[in-house]
């Protein structure tokens, strides 16, 4: 596994440079365990609703229980959303 700390390796995203990219690995090694957890909780919410964000935009006339199911399909495998759900995510659209 690379070194984190080496400054050389390629970056995460093009757009930050691996000096950045350290101190944003230092600040979050330093934070407390339940910072990290809150900040993946939070990131994990955006997601949703950005995805919820999306499947509005593209099924303007959708209920709530079709975007769940259609959130749902973004999520889980094919063959888990028809044999729960009885909903294919590939005839119907994701």
């Amino acid at each position: 596994m690379p070194d984190p700390r080496d400054t050389t390796m390629e970056t995460i995203s093009p757009d930050t440079s691996p000096e950045a990219q350290q101190v944003l690995f230092d600040l979050t090694r330093r934070m407390p365990v339940w910072r990290r957890l809150q900040l993946t909780c939070e990131l994990v919410q955006t997601t949703r609703l950005l995805m919820l964000a999306d499947l509005r935009r593209r099924f303007p006339h959708a209920g709530e229980e079709e975007l769940r199911r259609r959130l749902i399909a973004r999520v889980l495998p094919r063959e888990e959303v028809v044999r729960a759900f009885g909903f294919d995510p590939v005839e119907e659209g994701y």
